[in-house]
């Protein structure tokens, strides 16, 4: 007699699991045309003031970025929510979308626009040392990165933790309830698009680098975006 020891999946968690991957490619997908449609309107309103500006050689300031990273979060909100037939995840995706955009986009650019600021009008600058030499020559070129740094950096942590703080109070009026959006040191390193905007705030007389920058923070943003329109309880 043969014994048959093939352990049979439920045909709920096969409906499970295939749900779940519908979810996730409509949040990807509406992540990634929320993006294209918000980089194709920056392009439009850049091309208007330079007429002979093409799509490779456009750059993006702080507006330009919120811009993006709110047709990331709405895309994939919209994608995430037409896919999901469990009505009690629309809340998880609309605390989700908040955290994302207000949280760890605005705050965080918002303040690093008002430390820019501060540093052009102060223009506050490192000491020189008084060298032609090709080691003071690299010296000097860290000294005048160093503060475009220090305010970088200072500005899109204390952004998004301030930012995350505020955020979590608001959405616990909001939804009524008691939740708390931590902010973990691993997530600075998988937020690809605030490493890849410091990049391109740093670096923007780089021609080279910050053209590089450019053509990839587009489609950093598609992380926030599917988080958004893949959250559920």
């Amino acid at each position: 007699m043969k014994i048959d020891n093939t352990v049979s999946t439920p045909k709920s968690n096969i409906s499970d699991k295939n749900h779940k991957r519908k979810i996730a490619a409509a949040s990807i997908a509406g992540s990634a045309i929320g993006i294209a449609g918000s980089v194709a309107g920056v392009y439009a309103l850049a091309k208007k003031g330079n007429p002979a500006l093409t799509l490779k050689k456009l750059s993006y300031d702080e507006k330009d970025v919120l811009l993006i990273g709110a047709g990331s979060v709405l895309g994939g909100l919209a994608g995430g929510l037409i896919a999901d037939r469990n009505k009690e995840n629309v809340k998880p995706k609309l605390r989700e979308a908040s955290q994302q955009f207000f949280g760890n986009m605005l705050f965080p650019l918002g303040f690093l626009s008002l430390g820019n600021n501060i540093l052009e009008k102060t223009n506050f600058k490192l000491p020189k040392i008084n060298s032609d030499s090709k080691p003071a020559r690299i010296v000097n070129g860290v000294f005048s990165l160093l503060p475009k740094v220090a305010v970088t950096v200072a500005s899109l942590v204390g952004g998004m933790e301030i930012g995350n703080n505020i955020m979590n109070k608001v959405n616990n009026k909001i939804f009524k309830e008691d939740v708390k959006h931590e902010v973990n040191i691993e997530d600075y390193f998988v937020h690809a698009d605030d490493l890849c905007l410091t990049a391109n705030m740093l670096l923007k007389d780089a021609k080279l680098i910050s053209r590089l920058t450019s053509k990839v923070l587009p489609a950093t943003f598609i992380v926030a975006g599917s988080k958004t329109g893949m959250q559920g309880n």
